[in-house]
Order: C-alpha cells, then sequence, then structure tokens
C-alpha cells in the first residue's frame, strides 16, 4: 500500500513539473508546434524538479514548486515506509 502511494505522489510531482514546463512552453514558443512539444517533453523528464521553479522565481507563482518538493518529499517518505515494512 505504502509502494503504491509513494508512486501516487511521485506522479503527482511528475504532473505539477509538466504544468509548469507547459506554461514555460508558452512564453518561450508562442505558437509551438510538434518539434517544440516533443523537445519539451524529454526535457522535462529529464529536469522536471527544477523546472517548477521557474515560475516561482520569474513571476512569484510557488503553488508548483510546493506541489512538487511536497510530493517527492511524500513519495520518499511512503517508499521508505515500505521498504520498512516489508522487512
Amino acid at each position: 500500500m505504502y509502494t503504491i502511494m509513494s508512486y501516487l505522489c511521485y506522479l503527482v510531482s511528475a504532473i505539477a513539473g509538466y504544468m509548469a514546463a507547459f506554461d514555460l512552453l508558452i512564453q518561450v514558443f508562442p505558437d509551438y508546434g510538434f518539434i517544440e512539444l516533443t523537445t519539451g517533453f524529454v526535457v522535462t523528464l529529464m529536469f522536471f524538479p527544477l523546472v517548477p521553479l521557474y515560475p516561482g522565481i520569474n513571476s512569484g507563482e510557488w503553488l508548483l514548486a510546493i506541489i512538487c518538493y511536497a510530493s517527492i518529499m511524500l513519495g520518499v517518505i511512503l517508499g521508505n515506509q515500505a521498504r520498512k515494512s516489508k522487512t
């Protein structure tokens, strides 16, 4: 059960990262196409914990960063709890 909840927290974190990345994509490429969307998807996969910092620093919208980092923290805690409960 803890493992599933941990993965759900990681999923919420990734979704928050993708929401911030889409906001960044709209600002950088207003009329984006398939290539920009694909490139943004791959880059966000590598750097999704860092992407939510951009809206926070640039425009003061820290909500996505808080959701992303809190979800990562909860995912790590739940993952450790799952490892403890198995033994």
